[in-house]
């Protein structure tokens, strides 16, 4: 049985059934697992920013691959749409014209950080 990380009035930025299945339920492992990207994930999405800034294409773009992983497996479809478009768009353009993509990106992230957070504080 999946669930969501967020109440069924809004539509979840994550769903945590690739977890649930990678975990065979162990809601215990899950929630380690949660609470490791939590600490980690917010140095990774600031970095966006840094390498964006700094005109740093190959950071930028190891930066979204060390992302994608862990963004499929919280489920976060839209936060995976967007990575694997700035990763290309890195790929053919470099990195200055992409600062909004990157602010929505970090927007996304702290939507996802929220929802993740309250799921942990009600399991």
């Amino acid at each position: 049985m999946a669930f969501s990380t967020f109440p069924a009035m809004r539509r979840a930025a994550t769903d945590l059934s690739i977890l649930e299945q990678l975990f065979k339920g162990d809601r215990e492992q899950i929630h380690q697992w949660l609470e490791l990207y939590l600490e980690q994930a917010q140095d990774q999405f600031t970095a966006l920013s840094k390498f964006q800034e700094a005109g740093d294409a190959e950071g930028l773009a190891l930066t979204i691959h060390d992302l994608r992983p862990q963004t499929h497996y919280l489920g976060a479809h839209h936060m995976l749409e967007l990575l694997v478009a700035l990763g290309e768009l890195v790929k053919r353009e470099g990195t200055a014209p992409w600062r909004a993509r990157v602010d929505e990106i970090r927007a996304l992230s702290m939507e996802i950080e929220t929802e993740l957070r309250a799921f942990l504080n009600r399991s």
